[in-house]
């Protein structure tokens, strides 16, 4: 019996039906929509750069999922998004335009396409463009409840202004959640800069098709709002890392060959690419004989 089944069981004998939580529930509701079979397709997801090859190429082929995404992990990743979306509202509060979630695609020489959708892209060409919006009160109804706050708004912008004259250069934005242990163990580590390599990748696809000279990784722990943005500029090294990869990938699948499997230990430790793997069942579990089962 699941852990889950055994709270429910619990709660119907106990209070019959009437005493629940809203935890329990959106955990069921979100694991009872997971996908479990994704969808074969040619191209590679930015996303899934730096991510283990025999993963991505079952996902590719529409494997479906032997360890499908839990209840749990959905409503974590839903309340991820949400702190994008606050984001995005907090800068229409200000007046400033932005573009996200359009669909980008990157072609590289005999490779599949990378796609991908950057969060945010933010630009601020004019000045006096961001003052006329607050003016004219063109901003989201509701959001500037007096003049004072109109001004105090102007204020700030003015400050801006004096900044940075010439506008804001066009910036591509790609917000992570994590919760504050994840934060803390990485400040305390190299910081959060190194910490995860792939999301890097995943912001080098769309410099790489907007022609950006910067990138921002905006991470924010979901449980205390603490924020830290690591700046990213195309070097040599990430322009080979991202053609490594995607040459990579796109000749495991044009070829149907399977990729190797992750190492189970790294450095003495359980990997966490096998541990959180989508198809850890299917790639990783031991048959009778002590061998992999497929």
């Amino acid at each position: 019996m699941s852990d889950a089944e055994g709270r429910r069981e619990v709660t119907v004998e106990t209070s019959q039906g009437r005493n629940w939580n809203i935890k329990d529930l959106l955990g069921d509701l979100m694991g009872a929509t997971a996908e479990v079979k994704p969808e074969a397709r040619a191209e590679i997801w930015a996303s899934d750069l730096g991510k283990p090859y025999v993963d991505r190429w079952l996902q590719m082929k529409g494997v479906p999922y032997s360890n499908p995404p839990t209840g749990k992990e959905l409503v974590t990743f839903f309340l991820g998004k949400q702190i994008e979306l606050g984001i995005e509202q907090m800068l229409t509060r200000c007046g400033i335009a932005f573009k996200t979630q359009e669909r980008l695609t990157v072609r590289a020489k005999d490779c599949l396409p990378v796609v991908g959708r950057p969060d945010l892209v933010v630009e601020v060409a004019n000045w006096q463009e961001v003052m006329a919006v607050v003016d004219e009160q063109l901003i989201e109804p509701g959001t500037l409840r007096s003049d004072l706050q109109r001004q105090a708004l102007k204020g700030l912008l003015g400050m801006w202004q004096k900044r940075c004259p010439e506008g804001l250069l066009p910036t591509v934005f790609e917000v992570k959640s994590l919760n504050s242990a994840a934060f803390k163990y990485h400040r305390g580590q190299e910081g959060l800069s190194n910490a995860y390599p792939h999301h890097r990748l995943q912001l080098y696809t769309y410099m790489r098709s907007l022609e950006l000279a910067e990138g921002h990784l905006v991470y924010v722990a979901r449980d205390t709002g603490w924020i830290e943005e690591v700046v990213i500029r195309p070097t040599e090294e990430l322009e080979q890392a991202w053609r490594q990869d995607v040459e990579t990938m796109s000749r495991y699948y044009r070829s149907e060959q399977r990729p190797p499997l992750e190492p189970l230990k790294v450095e003495g430790k359980d990997n966490w690419r096998v541990s959180y793997s989508r198809y850890k069942d299917y790639l990783y579990k031991e048959g009778d004989d002590g061998a992999f089962s497929f």
